[in-house]
């Protein structure tokens, strides 16, 4: 491998999200990894005090405006995770057909009763539920629920050893908890204050639960409301997923809990599925948890975590993620070099208009009918023409959309005047967002302006062809020209 450090083409298609954390929060890391390939940025609120995020999120924007570049940025709410309290001596081996009980508090001296952060738990469970524990690694099942909820007996079906704080997955258990919690709601509140762009909601179990968030971020009165990310992670929510695609602005395949809810042999045909159906609804869908895992320990990943990679890809996911390889890692930076090549060599074969076949009752339009049916065209001239470019102008994102959601083999360029826009659209399958005022300009202005831009950047040459989606009066009529232009 070539010792010099990888540096993104600058016109990509599936996306790279970043997690931020101990290993990469620093400004020459983040401006490093921006350079290799990063499209947006995730901050795990489970993780990190709100004045260390603050301070990264103005590095971010500071970059950015720098580089000219826009980075869209991801705040994760927890979401009601359910942990083990402290075990006597931090950890106990469960032997198979052993029994212990969860009882009321937050520690216990008897290594055979167990405690957890979840007041509701022994409510909420029934005799015949499961119970996993350590990333589903432990399997136990109710057999005896006492009739004053003092406690539940469970029986071990699969042995192992469990730790002090580790997660607990209920698969199926009706919850009594809210999707929000009062963590969640005051990491929301600083996350529209802060102008994040994308937020997401974990451990979604209907689409109620987007309906609520929605509420929620309203009574914030945002100037601009961040767009909201379901993270499929639990069975219910796979159940309900075509409701929940009704309301979400965007999905996260959250592999990590969903492999521990269900079976783990079904967690790809899952993915594929969920992937499939965000395609058909046009919905932007991440693909995320453990895609170079042995990176947070090595310099380079298995050949099947960079076949997992190109497969998500190739099922068309808009963004694919890292996780613990970015935030705690031993080289992010080695990490997101790698998924950059993965993600440009996959691209290389990925099939036109992926799913545009199937088309759902539930086909969600972005731009008025006009737009839609110019940006259609536009898609097809470009196809047949082989163009270098499409190029569109933009105030809210949606003609963008609508062309990423085409999935055309030539690029898109979407020029927009609004921040936020351009860094929401860094989540679009195909387009690169620039920020400049010379949308509200002539078509003439603009094609002068993206043919400097273009040569400037290495992606443009003398007699290249755009195809630029335009209108007679934009501004108020919507999209209504295509215009092909050849660069001098």
């Amino acid at each position: 491998m070539n010792d010099k450090h990888y540096a993104e083409h600058p016109l990509v298609k599936t996306k790279i999200i970043a997690t931020v954390g101990p290993a990469s929060d620093s400004r020459e890391m983040l401006q490093n990894l921006i350079i290799a390939g990063v499209d947006l940025f995730r901050l795990n609120f489970a993780h990190g005090k709100h004045e260390a995020l603050a301070e990264i999120v103005k590095n971010i924007h500071e970059i950015s405006t720098e580089m000219e570049k826009p980075i869209g940025i991801l705040g994760d709410l927890s979401g009601p995770k359910i942990r083990l309290g402290v075990l006597p001596g931090n950890e106990i081996t469960c032997r198979k057909n052993m029994r212990f009980r969860f009882i009321q508090g937050e520690e216990s001296d008897n290594p055979q009763e167990l405690t957890c952060t979840y007041e509701s738990l022994i409510g909420d469970l029934r005799v015949g539920d499961p119970v996993l524990l350590a990333d589903g690694m432990v399997a136990m099942r109710v057999v005896e629920k006492s009739p004053d909820d003092a406690f539940v007996e469970c029986v071990v079906e699969r042995e192992g050893i469990i730790r002090s704080k580790q997660g607990v997955n209920l698969p199926g258990v009706q919850l009594s908890t809210p999707c929000l919690t009062e963590k969640d709601l005051n990491d929301l509140a600083w996350a529209v204050s802060h102008g994040l762009d994308y937020i997401g909601l974990s451990f979604v179990r209907s689409a109620h639960d987007i309906t609520r968030l929605k509420e929620e971020i309203e009574k914030l009165n945002p100037e601009v409301a961040p767009h909201i990310v379901a993270k499929i992670e639990k069975i219910e929510a796979v159940s309900d997923i075509e409701q929940i695609l009704k309301l979400t602005d965007a999905v996260m395949v959250a592999r990590g809990d969903l492999g521990v809810e269900v079976d783990i042999e079904r967690v790809p045909v899952i993915q594929k599925r969920i992937i499939h159906l965000c395609n058909q609804y046009r919905i932007p869908v991440i693909t995320a948890t453990q895609m170079l895992d042995s990176m947070q320990f090595n310099t380079f990943p298995t050949r099947a975590e960079a076949s997992d990679v190109a497969n998500a890809v190739l099922d068309g996911s808009d963004a694919v993620m890292l996780s613990g390889e970015t935030a705690v890692g031993v080289s992010p930076l080695a990490a997101v070099e790698m998924m950059s090549r993965i993600v440009r060599e996959a691209a290389r074969i990925l099939s036109s208009n992926l799913h545009s076949d199937e088309i759902t009752s539930n086909r969600r339009l972005y731009a008025r009918e006009v737009t839609e049916a110019v940006t259609m065209g536009a898609g097809i001239t470009a196809e047949k023409l082989d163009a270098d470019l499409m190029v569109t102008c933009t105030h809210e994102g949606k003609t963008a959309m609508a062309l990423s959601k085409q999935r055309r083999t030539v690029p898109t360029v979407a020029l927009t005047d609004r921040p936020e826009t351009a860094r929401r659209m860094t989540l679009y399958w195909g387009v690169t967002s620039l920020l400049t005022d010379v949308v509200d300009k002539s078509p003439s202005k603009i094609l002068k302006f993206i043919d400097n831009y273009g040569k400037k950047h290495g992606f443009l040459s003398t007699g290249s062809q755009i195809v630029l989606i335009s209108g007679t009066d934009w501004t108020s009529q919507g999209h209504d020209m295509l215009l092909v232009h050849e660069v001098k």
